[in-house]
């Protein structure tokens, strides 16, 4: 989903461009919080510590491979995860207006 969708779909359009991109940035941030802390609850202790080496490796990649060999259903959790945050996003936007 782009950027100019989920704005249009979470009715934040009318908003100063500037204010769009905050809100979407601050978004983004909770979002990938959320992801983490689903995905670091899937991992055991020994797991996580060898996220934490191979995260420091700045290699994406890496961590993706990693991520989805030790979650078999990590790509199902990483969208579950990103449609309840847009579920929660649009109620909140609704509330606002």
């Amino acid at each position: 989903m782009s950027k100019t969708n989920l704005i249009k779909e979470l009715g934040l359009e009318g908003l100063p461009e500037e204010r769009q991109i905050y809100l979407l940035t601050l978004m983004t941030e909770s979002l990938l919080k959320r992801i983490t802390i689903n995905v670091l609850a899937k991992l055991s202790e020994a797991d996580r510590l060898e996220y934490d080496k191979i995260r420091e490796t700045n290699d994406p990649d890496q961590v993706l491979d990693f991520l989805k060999n030790k979650i078999p259903d990590y790509d199902k959790l990483v969208k579950e995860t990103v449609e309840e945050f847009k579920k929660e996003m649009k109620e909140t936007a609704k509330d606002l207006q």
